[in-house]
């Protein structure tokens, strides 16, 4: 708190096979969750099974980030309590695609546009040799997949939780940058109406970060930090890739600087 980070994370997960860990304490993760939350920081807790959900409900988390499911008993309780649920399912694809050694979305256009070419070559490399073999091995494990995943945002949704998108980018193929944008386009497929995905990306992460009160919306006395882009997004998800100009607090960004990483 002294060193003024934004918010408190912590991981209650125990691994899958041949990629166990121990799990957190749960008095351990409840004593840290109190203590943020008395210097005034939201607190996001990783998770993967159902147990790990409970828990985190009940130790005050204010998002639940991942989360192959939540039980059915428990979105009541989200909902009252007002905790958000951040699904990441450009993670789920990823590593769904790493099993498969899949590297297909590092050809997405946006991703082609803005990362890094020796990351995005590097990537393809990794995936087309056998360096990431006992990884894809574990993941196999995992019991998720996008389809299930999917279902659990839906559920999630249509039991009144709070929506917040994220994108846990620096995972298989989920590159900071052009990742919202893909996030947003899976959670149209999986059936959330494309305004709920993009207030979810918007308000309700400023909301869950508190930071509301300087942007999330677009209003007077905000920073106007805006993405501006070629078409509408609530006639095609897809226009949010087709990126025109972008300004930051006020200032618009030169793109083609950014781009430029030597």
């Amino acid at each position: 708190a002294r060193q003024r980070v934004d918010a408190i994370k912590i991981i209650l997960d125990a691994g899958v096979p041949g990629f166990e860990f121990n799990r957190l304490d749960v008095n351990i993760a409840r004593a840290i969750a109190d203590a943020a939350h008395a210097h005034k920081l939201p607190v996001a807790v990783h998770t993967a099974v159902s147990r790990d959900v409970v828990d985190a409900v009940a130790i005050g988390a204010d998002s639940i980030e991942h989360a192959s499911e939540i039980p059915d008993a428990t979105l009541p309780e989200m909902k009252s309590r007002g905790v958000a649920y951040d699904p990441t399912l450009s993670v789920v694809e990823g590593f769904s695609n790493l099993i498969k050694g899949d590297a297909s979305l590092l050809k997405r256009s946006l991703v082609q546009q803005v990362s890094d070419k020796e990351l995005i070559s590097g990537t393809a490399d990794m995936f087309a040799g056998d360096k990431l073999k006992g990884m894809r091995e574990a993941m196999s494990k995992f019991p998720i997949s996008l389809e299930s995943a999917s279902r659990n945002l839906v559920k999630a949704w249509r039991g009144g939780v709070t929506l917040v998108t994220g994108s846990d980018a620096g995972n298989p193929l989920v590159l900071h940058g052009p990742t919202v944008q893909h996030e947003i386009e899976l959670w149209t497929a999986a059936g959330i109406p494309v305004d709920v995905a993009l207030q979810a990306a918007t308000l309700n992460a400023a909301k869950l970060l508190r930071i509301e009160n300087r942007c999330g919306t677009v209003e007077p006395g905000k920073e106007a930090s805006l993405l501006v882009v070629d078409g509408n997004p609530l006639q095609d998800v897809h226009a949010l890739s087709a990126i025109s100009s972008v300004f930051f607090k006020g200032e618009r960004v030169a793109r083609p600087d950014l781009f430029d990483q030597k």
